[in-house]
């Protein structure tokens, strides 16, 4: 087995790409909810979900289309509903991993609604119950106008996981009127293989599996090696300046790669 080594001087300076992107998104707009449970755990008939905008009574809406849940309709109401998302992949995702959405209550005296957020790795509802959750508050402070506010909590740690559930609890509320959640996003950090660049025009990006490298320095061979040091690809070339290594082959994973050039070793990481 060959041992990988680690220059202690670096001849390029290596600028390694990661992109954040959407994991998940639910903009509310299907009134159906589609994917989403709902558990109405007081009983009183009333849950997130039983509408996606709040009317103002002249034709028109005050809620953007949204996640809805009650403590006022008619008479009061003391909800304990639980909505609970659908599963979301983030077994790709690395770095800082975040929940972004908007939070909008009723104006004036009617705005202090109570709620909170649990992420879990399972949708049985029971196990969730049981789980603390990562973020609660009482919203509003009867300041007028329509209150919103944005929010974002960091679920880094759920990195890896392919199946992540987003759970919104609305509870210990009374005799308010309706606290609203919309734009949700679960924002993931991911190694990107869409391209690499260096300093001195060194450049490498993967394409329909295959590991393009370019460079402006002549180079003598590849090697690649996964991430334990056991080498996987041994590519001889004769003072190329540009390559195509096909890694249709390889297992999803982090490697190494390691070129010689004419000024020296060159090494990077990619995922496949």
């Amino acid at each position: 087995m060959k041992k990988i080594t680690f220059l202690l001087t670096m001849i390029f300076v290596v600028s390694l790409g990661y992109a954040q992107q959407s994991a998940f998104t639910d903009d509310f707009t299907d009134d159906t909810f589609p994917g989403w449970t709902f558990y109405d755990e007081d009983g009183d008939g009333n849950f997130w979900g039983d509408l996606n905008q709040i009317g103002d009574g002249e034709g028109g809406f005050i809620t953007p289309p949204s996640l809805i849940s009650r403590s006022w309709q008619g008479s009061p109401l003391t909800p304990d509903n639980w909505a609970v998302s659908p599963a979301i992949d983030l077994s790709s995702a690395s770095g800082t991993i975040t929940v972004d959405y908007i939070t909008q209550v009723a104006a004036q005296a009617w705005d202090q609604e109570t709620y909170s957020v649990y992420v879990t790795t399972t949708d049985d509802f029971t196990t969730i119950q049981a789980e603390t959750p990562i973020f609660t508050t009482t919203l509003g402070n009867g300041a007028g106008g329509i209150p919103q506010e944005t929010h974002t909590h960091d679920i880094s740690s759920f990195a890896g996981e392919s199946e992540v559930y987003i759970t919104f609890r609305h509870f210990n509320t009374t005799d308010m009127d309706f606290i609203a959640i919309h734009e949700l996003n679960v924002f993931a950090e991911t190694l990107s293989n869409n391209e690499f660049v260096v300093e001195n025009n060194f450049v490498h990006f993967i394409d329909n599996n295959k590991l393009n490298i370019q460079a402006s320095t002549q180079f003598n061979q590849i090697q690649i090696f996964d991430i334990s040091g056991k080498q996987i690809i041994n590519n001889e070339l004769n003072g190329a300046t540009e390559a195509q290594i096909d890694i249709n082959t390889l297992n999803t994973g982090v490697y190494i790669a390691e070129i010689n050039t004419e000024n020296g070793l060159y090494s990077f990481k990619f995922a496949k």
